[in-house]
């Protein structure tokens, strides 16, 4: 029975939270809620986008039971043994094997990105989306104008289908 629990945790934490596929898919241009045909580089940067924005939210849901667990059952006085061995534990270990995978999806997922040729002013804009997440916990001179030109995409809309040309959820502040 454990097992089992185990696997449908997994099964769902792998799964995309709706407000985070909403959040990603405004980066590409939709009509109609069908996706346009723009560019692969869209679609791609949304897929990311998307599993990054995951992968945050799982870190905060994994930040929130850490929190429980050190009020509730001293966990940083505890051996790895005797966390294991709590019930109540069980979510953060499949979140942390969670995690793992979908950071590594996201790794193989980012060198084919650089490559791709944005053709239109949503591709570049979603590529714009990427570097600006990457940067967000960087010191590094180059992460205020980024965010600002993606601020200042995601206020301006496409003259043809009306989408904002990069999506307000990815210029926040994690």
């Amino acid at each position: 029975m454990g097992s089992r629990r185990k696997a449908d945790d997994s099964a769902r934490l792998l799964t995309v939270s709706r407000p985070t596929l909403i959040g990603a898919a405004t980066v590409a241009p939709v009509l109609g809620g069908e996706l346009l045909a723009t560019n692969d580089t869209v679609a791609r940067c949304a897929a990311w986008l998307a599993l990054d924005l995951e992968i945050d939210r799982l870190a905060v849901r994994w930040s929130q039971l850490e929190t429980l667990m050190a009020r509730s059952h001293r966990w940083f006085a505890l051996t790895p043994a005797e966390r294991r061995a709590l019930p109540e534990a069980a979510e953060m270990f499949v979140i942390d094997d969670t995690l793992e995978a979908l950071s590594r999806q996201r790794e193989r997922m980012l060198q084919p990105l650089s490559r791709l040729k944005a053709d239109t002013l949503h591709g570049v804009a979603s590529k714009l989306a990427v570097a600006a997440r990457l940067l967000q916990h960087e010191d590094n001179p180059a992460q205020p104008f980024v965010a600002s030109a993606l601020r200042e995409l995601a206020d301006m809309g496409c003259p043809g289908c009306g989408a904002a040309y990069a999506p307000a959820s990815v210029t926040r502040r994690r």
